[in-house]
C-alpha cells in the first residue's frame, strides 16, 4: 500500500476513507469483506487499515479480513445517533472523530454521503489510486484468472460445439434436435456449462449476421447458416470475484467473402498486438498501430463502421479496468492482465471480433487463451 500511504502524505491527509459494499471492486480488494450493505474502510497515514461493521458482521468480518475490525457500537454511533439523528450525519461525525478531521475518499463514494462528510470534515478526493494498485495482478490474482478462462473456455466450446451441430431448415435457421438455435438458446448452454463451477455470465452477447455489426448487441432471435455469429463471453467467478474475457466468431457454413476477409485482417491484427506487447509500450501505442494496419488493408473507420473500440482493457474485480489500450492508453506494466480484441464491423455485412487476455511480462505477453480460432464450422 506504499502508494496509498504517498497520496496521504502528498495532500496531508489523515486517512483515506471508503463507504460502499463489496460490490464496488476497489471495497472488495481493500478489505477482503463480502457484504451487500455498505460499510466502512478505513487506511490510516501510519498504515492501519480498519473495517467498521455493523455488530451482525462482526464475527464473519473478522474471519474473512485481514483488516482490524471495529463495530459500529465499538466506535460510538449509538451516542452520536443521539445527538444527530440524521444517520448520515452521524456515521460522518464517527468517521470524523475515528479517522481525523482531513481525509482522502475515493471519486466512487456515494455523493450523498460524501456531502455528509465534507459537512464535519476536510474531504480530498483521490485520483484513482486504489484502481491502479488493483492494475498490478499479483501471482495469485493471476492464477484466480487463468482459472475463470479456463472455465470461459469449456463453457464457449459447448457453444460452439452446439453451432457445429446445428443445421439449417429452408430459410436458412439453424436448428438444433427439432428447434430453432437462437441467441437465447446459446447463451443458455453457456450459462448452465459455467454453473457447475460457480462462475456467472451476465450480458454475454451472442449476435447474428447484421446484428454481429454492432459490437455490443447481445443477439436475439434465430442463428443463420453462412452468417457470422459473435459470441463474446466475460465470465466472473463467484469465489474470488474475478473475470475472464473470450470473443470469437464463427459461421455455420461459409460466409461472405467479405467476412472471411475480415476475419483474415482480424486475425492479423491480433497478432501484430500481441507481437508489441511488453512494459514501457504504451496502450496508445499498440491502438494505433493496430488503426494503421486495418486502414492499409482497406478498412476505414467512419462513424459507426470499421474499427469503433478501444483494443482491449484491464480484467480483474472489474470486467473493464485500467490500463486501457486506446488513443489514451498509458503505459503498460509488468503484471497488467489486459486484453487484445479488434474487431470490423460493416452495416449490410456483419461484424468480426477474436479476444484473448493474457499479461504483461517481462520479456512480453503470456496469453491465457487457448481456445481456437476457426471461422467456417
Amino acid at each position: 500500500m506504499k502508494r496509498l500511504l504517498e497520496e496521504l502524505e502528498k495532500h496531508a491527509c489523515d486517512a483515506y476513507v471508503a463507504y460502499d459494499s463489496s460490490d464496488d471492486a476497489d471495497m472488495r480488494y481493500l478489505s477482503g469483506f463480502l457484504a451487500s450493505d455498505p460499510y466502512i474502510y478505513v487506511f490510516s497515514k501510519d498504515g492501519a487499515s480498519t473495517l467498521i461493521v455493523s455488530s451482525m458482521e462482526e464475527t464473519r468480518a473478522r474471519y474473512e479480513s485481514a483488516c482490524s475490525i471495529v463495530t459500529r457500537i465499538s466506535a460510538g454511533l449509538p451516542e452520536l445517533l443521539k445527538k444527530y439523528p440524521d444517520p448520515e450525519l452521524a456515521a460522518a461525525h464517527m468517521i470524523r472523530n475515528f479517522a481525523g478531521p482531513r481525509l482522502l475518499i475515493p471519486p466512487s463514494m456515494p455523493v450523498g454521503f460524501a456531502r455528509k462528510l465534507t459537512e464535519v470534515a476536510e474531504v480530498i478526493i483521490d485520483s484513482g489510486t486504489i484502481a491502479g494498485i488493483r492494475s498490478i495482478k499479483t501471482e495469485d490474482e493471476i492464477e484466480k484468472i487463468r482459472c475463470v478462462q479456463k472455465k470461459n473456455e469449456i463453457a464457449t466450446r459447448a457453444a460452439v460445439d452446439a453451432i457445429r451441430k446445428s443445421e439449417p431448415d429452408d430459410r436458412g435457421i439453424l436448428m438444433l434436435e427439432d428447434a430453432p438455435l437462437t441467441s437465447e438458446r446459446v447463451r443458455d448452454i453457456i450459462h448452465f456449462a459455467l454453473r457447475p463451477f460457480n462462475c456467472e455470465d451476465i450480458d454475454t452477447i451472442v449476435s447474428c449476421g447484421e446484428a454481429s455489426s454492432m459490437p455490443h448487441a447481445r443477439g436475439t432471435g434465430p442463428l443463420y447458416a453462412n452468417q457470422p455469429i459473435v459470441m463474446d463471453v466475460f465470465p466472473r467467478s463467484e469465489l474470488t470475484g474475478y473475470f475472464a474475457d473470450m470473443t470469437r466468431t464463427v459461421s455455420k457454413g461459409a460466409p461472405s467473402d467479405e467476412i472471411v476477409r475480415m476475419y483474415d485482417s482480424v486475425q492479423k491484427a491480433k497478432e501484430l498486438a500481441v507481437s508489441m506487447i511488453r512494459p514501457g509500450v504504451t496502450g496508445a501505442s499498440v491502438y494505433s498501430a493496430v488503426v494503421e494496419f486495418f486502414r492499409e488493408n482497406g478498412y476505414e473507420t467512419a462513424g459507426s463502421s470499421g474499427f469503433t473500440h478501444s483494443l482491449g482493457h484491464g480484467v480483474g474485480l472489474e470486467i473493464h479496468e485500467a490500463p486501457s489500450l486506446s488513443p489514451s492508453g498509458g503505459e503498460l506494466k509488468v503484471g497488467h492482465v489486459i486484453t487484445l480484441e479488434p474487431g470490423l464491423y460493416y452495416q449490410g455485412i456483419g461484424g468480426v471480433r477474436l479476444e484473448d487476455m493474457g499479461v504483461v511480462t517481462s520479456d512480453g505477453f503470456d496469453s491465457f487463451t487457448c481456445f481456437e480460432e476457426k471461422l467456417v464450422l
